[in-house]
């Protein structure tokens, strides 16, 4: 079952709509911390992250959103993309993007 599930607006400023987080934090580019209402029991849980992108045909790279660490009462996430240099960049979600997490709770 899904113990928290969040959409992230365009930018990581707000959630406009989530189960089980209670705030998200910009830690800068790319880089997010999304806050849970009620505690994980463990740091084993499953949290996976995934991002809308509108591919603009070959202007833009794939974006990635990954999963940077996991806390009982946070998950961190980043988002990015590989240049055509294929060097990891950081950058802010440009169209939207989701979390869900599975596990136990506190």
């Amino acid at each position: 079952l899904c113990k928290a599930w969040a959409d992230i607006a365009a930018g990581g400023a707000s959630l406009p709509d989530s189960f089980n987080f209670s705030s998200i934090d910009d830690d800068g580019t790319g880089e997010y911390g999304l806050n849970f209402t009620n505690a994980m029991g463990s740091i084993n849980y499953s949290a996976n992250a995934t991002v809308t992108f509108n591919h603009a045909a070959g202007s833009n790279n794939v974006r990635v959103f990954v999963v940077e660490s996991k806390a009982t009462s946070s998950v961190e996430i980043d988002s990015g993309y590989t240049s055509s240099s294929g060097v990891y960049e950081v950058l802010d979600i440009t169209t939207n993007a989701s979390v869900s997490v599975a596990g136990d709770l506190a």
